[in-house]
């Protein structure tokens, strides 16, 4: 054959005319005698397309060789995006090659940690998920990946997220939320990994049948989405924060605002609007679920009127908002159901998923407005007598539910209720949390103990309007961040209060960005300042402290922190860092070693000086070094550069002393190296 192979497949596509038949270019024969030219050309996609239109080509054990070859050939990835198009538009093809296509494209990530190897995964993931393959190879790819992240692409981490993400919500493998929350250490997919975790964390909260867990998972989840909207503004982790919001509220008894209805419709537009003429991804979110969450925070906003004695003049409208607020649970599809996705990854239609988590935070207030409403059983009586001989409901699917919901409401309402739980602590738990002296916290308590409804909802507004803070733009800082804030409420109660505790919280946070900057910093990026962090050669003299020391004050000051360094006269020595911004002293020990590492044995050979710093203060204060030992297999993420110690006291000091310990990664090593 001279000239160009696939010259009447070019011709057509050029001319937009209809594509030619196979045999027109020479049918099994050009595979068998071309194979090799066939894959680099640009045409590939479309000759794919032929060969599966032949029935002959595509059944014989030619054909099928070639087809898993053309599957892995292209090394341009907007051809390998096609490729791979071509083939989850064929049902025939997946369900007879899905497996080889599973296997081939799982080695493909493999051998490219580019965008090449990132396409690959989504696409075996996207096979798997349709049940076109064992999902055993793939979720181990997913547990070895996590060692594989040092040399990842961003674009290979940008669709590992997403590939995560979905097979998290289908498989109950702890190795792949544990991925994600890796991946939030790479500024690049922060957002989206922040994303993924927030609306894992959703469908936990909603499947779990225990109010308590389902109300802090939805704290968790808030965070989540808070986290990734302050990265990079995303409309959909704004618009299903402002639903958490809404659900929030309204499980406290508190009101259901115009803002939440606002930002909720607000986010919704903007999330329409950035869609507006593209085509929907595989993990784009469907908008019959985003509508789903919009009724159902119009539904609660409406249902809220409960608590005004006039709305019951309107009766069967208001108990028509209250049931629906019961069942939504059932009646709503807040989520795409995660059996048997289709390809495109939009879930074929199906029962209705159940939410009892929902429920379980919601159905509280429902049944109180009910028991709290003088006559309230017997208007709902009437409307249920009502609604059993309506006729204009009898073609509406959902009828048959909201009757058996609000059924089973009438049912919990003859009993008096669910009994009210006795709390096993004190009163109102989040005192601690408002940085209040103790003795007031107790008298909060004493007080709010003979009005635990009242406090309920207190403390559910405060861990809401908590989750709803924006800490940080980079959501591992700020998901570290709470992490040590909760452990130092834990641990040093006593002393972690009043204006000294909101003085601690900045400069946390602001060494937190601090050791994530170092950490994340290409060598020699900042000249002769980051030089102490450089890889070390053989024999080389170590950095010192002082250098660590330098860095740390123009960092601190340049965030409008007038520290100091070498400080005399604290503790009876001279203490590295020192920083009082009100009435106490802050002081930060600066170390390096190139040994041991571990917490454990830092704690042991450093912590005793730290504390010798706190002898005229509040027993808290931090401790930070550098750390040069060799990192052969890379640097460890942020989480695992702080950790909180409370020890005891020296000399028969009955106060425990606590220390927050921070780790600046120094002797890195260039990824390449690895």
């Amino acid at each position: 054959m001279s000239g160009d192979l696939l010259a009447p497949l070019v011709t057509a596509l050029n001319s937009d005319a209809q594509l030619p038949r196979l045999a027109d270019l020479g049918g099994l024969d050009l595979l068998a005698e071309h194979a090799s030219e066939l894959l680099n050309r640009q045409e590939l996609p479309e000759l794919i397309q032929l060969i599966l239109a032949d029935d002959q080509a595509s059944g014989s054990a030619a054909g099928r060789d070639f087809l898993l070859a053309a599957a892995v050939a292209p090394r341009n990835p907007l051809v390998l995006e096609a490729v791979v198009e071509v083939f989850l538009s064929s049902t025939v093809t997946v369900g007879e090659l899905g497996a080889d296509l599973v296997d081939a494209w799982l080695q493909a990530s493999r051998e490219h940690l580019d965008l090449i190897g990132g396409i690959a995964l989504e696409a075996s993931t996207r096979l798997v998920l349709a049940e076109a393959g064992s999902p055993y190879a793939l979720l181990d790819r997913m547990a070895r990946l996590k060692r594989d992240l040092p040399r990842l692409s961003d674009d290979f981490a940008g669709r590992a997220v997403r590939a995560a993400g979905a097979i998290a919500e289908h498989f109950p493998a702890p190795e792949v939320p544990a991925l994600l929350e890796a991946l939030l250490a790479r500024d690049d997919v922060a957002d989206d990994a922040a994303f993924e975790l927030g609306m894992l964390t959703l469908r936990r909260a909603l499947a779990s049948s225990n109010a308590a867990e389902a109300r802090m998972l939805l704290l968790t989840a808030r965070e989540r989405l808070t986290d990734a909207h302050a990265e990079e503004e995303r409309a959909d982790a704004a618009a299903f924060g402002a639903a958490v919001d809404a659900i929030l509220a309204y499980a406290a008894g508190a009101p259901v605002t115009q803002d939440i209805c606002t930002r909720l419709a607000e986010a919704v537009v903007e999330f329409r609007l950035n869609m507006l003429g593209m085509p929907a991804g595989w993990r784009t979110p469907r908008f019959d679920t985003i509508a789903a969450w919009q009724q159902l925070v119009h539904t609660l906003e409406k249902a809220q009127a409960s608590d005004e004695p006039r709305a019951w003049l309107h009766a069967p409208a208001l108990i028509t908002d209250l049931v629906a607020v019961y069942g939504a649970h059932r009646s709503l599809t807040l989520f795409a159901p995660t059996d048997a996705p289709s390809l495109s990854g939009h879930h074929r239609i199906g029962a209705v998923p159940t939410a009892p988590g929902l429920h379980a935070v919601l159905a509280p207030r429902v049944e109180h407005a009910f028991l709290a409403r003088e006559g309230g059983l017997a208007l709902l009586d009437g409307w249920l007598e009502e609604l059993q001989h309506a006729t204009d409901t009898d073609d509406d699917p959902t009828a048959a539910r909201v009757r058996e919901q609000a059924a089973a409401l009438r049912q919990v309402l003859s009993t008096g209720g669910p009994p009210s739980p006795k709390p096993d602590g004190p009163a109102f738990t989040p005192l601690a949390g408002l940085r209040m002296a103790p003795e007031d916290a107790r008298r909060i308590e004493t007080l709010l103990a003979q009005e635990p409804e009242l406090a309920q909802r207190l403390e559910a507004m405060i861990d809401a309007r908590n989750a709803r803070e924006i800490v940080d733009e980079v959501p591992i800082v700020a998901d570290v961040y709470r992490s040590v804030r909760r452990q130092l409420d834990e641990q040093c109660p006593e002393g972690y209060t009043g204006r000294f505790a909101a003085d601690v919280d900045l400069l946390l946070l602001y060494l937190l960005r601090f050791v994530d900057l170092r950490l994340s910093e290409t060598q020699k990026f900042r000249g002769e300042a980051s030089r102490y962090l450089r890889q070390l050669k053989v024999g080389e003299a170590k950095p010192e402290e002082k250098e660590l020391g330098r860095d740390l004050r123009d960092f601190l000051r340049g965030q409008g922190l007038r520290v100091d360094l070498e400080v005399a006269n604290v503790g009876a020595g001279r203490v590295d860092v020192a920083w009082r911004p009100h009435n106490e002293l802050i002081t930060i020990e600066l170390k390096r070693d190139w040994t041991d590492v571990s917490w454990d044995k830092i704690t042991a050979k450093y912590v005793s000086q730290a504390i010798s710093y706190q002898v005229s203060g509040p027993a808290l204060n931090f401790f930070m070094f550098l750390d040069l030992t060799a990192k052969p297999d890379g640097l460890a993420a942020l989480p695992a550069c702080i950790d909180v110690r409370t020890v005891s006291g020296p000399a028969g000091d009955p106060r425990p002393r606590t220390v927050i310990m921070l780790r600046v990664q120094g002797n890195k090593r260039d990824p390449s190296s690895l």
